[in-house]
Order: C-alpha cells, then sequence, then structure tokens
C-alpha cells in the first residue's frame, strides 16, 4: 500500500509540475507575441529604428531567460527557430529594413503559438 501512495504522489507531482510549466511557458509566450505584435511591429513602421533596437534588445534578454529553462520541457527545434528569427530581427531592425524585420518577427509570432499549443493536453495532441 505504501508503494501505491509513493508512486501516486509522485505521478501526481510530474503532472503537477508539468502543468505548472505549461500554463508559464504559455503566458510567457502570449507576452512576447503581445510584446511584438502591439509594440514591436507599429514602431518599425513608423521608422522609429532607435526604439526598435531596445525593444528588440529588451526582447532577446528576456527571451533568453524563457529559453533556458524551457529547453528541458519544449521542443527545441521550434525554440531554436525562434531564436533564428529573433536574431535576424535584431539585424534587420539594425539595417533598418521594414520589410525583412516585420516579416521573421510575423514568423517569429506564430511559431510561438505553436510553442506551447503542440504541448497542451488537448483532444488532438492526445490521439
Amino acid at each position: 500500500m505504501r508503494d501505491l501512495l509513493i508512486a501516486t504522489l509522485t505521478i501526481l507531482l510530474l503532472i503537477g509540475g508539468w502543468l505548472t510549466f505549461i500554463h508559464y511557458a504559455d503566458s510567457q509566450s502570449k507576452n512576447f507575441q503581445k510584446e511584438i505584435e502591439k509594440k514591436i511591429l507599429p514602431e518599425i513602421t513608423a521608422g522609429n529604428w532607435e526604439e526598435v533596437e531596445s525593444r528588440l534588445d529588451r526582447l532577446n534578454k528576456g527571451w533568453h531567460k524563457f529559453r533556458k529553462i524551457s529547453l528541458f520541457f519544449l521542443d527545441t527545434h521550434t525554440i531554436n527557430e525562434i531564436d533564428f528569427g529573433l536574431a535576424k530581427s535584431i539585424e534587420y531592425a539594425h539595417a533598418q529594413d521594414v520589410s525583412n524585420s516585420t516579416g521573421e518577427l510575423a514568423a517569429m509570432v506564430e511559431q510561438l503559438s505553436f510553442l506551447t499549443e503542440n504541448e497542451s493536453l488537448s483532444l488532438q495532441n492526445v490521439f
């Protein structure tokens, strides 16, 4: 009976930790998406490149903090694609290239939406 109780508590701890991380990862990815869509993309179209570069720098720092944790739990390929897209966006913004920087950031928003969607508990992911 003791073994059953220990096994049950271990499974509940694992599932609880997973659900907590998925909630954290989902809120972080939504924050990154909101930052890009509401603050960075409008600044790019307005041509405020100094503001764009500072916002991208803050986004990059926040992303790398999140990336350190998420590499253990989420799809590494998607994380790397987001990382590459962010690096390209920073360089495009530095070159003041409107088309490429907005394109990379729009792709990054889509990748961020898939980041936790593929890991969430849903019928589509289970079956």
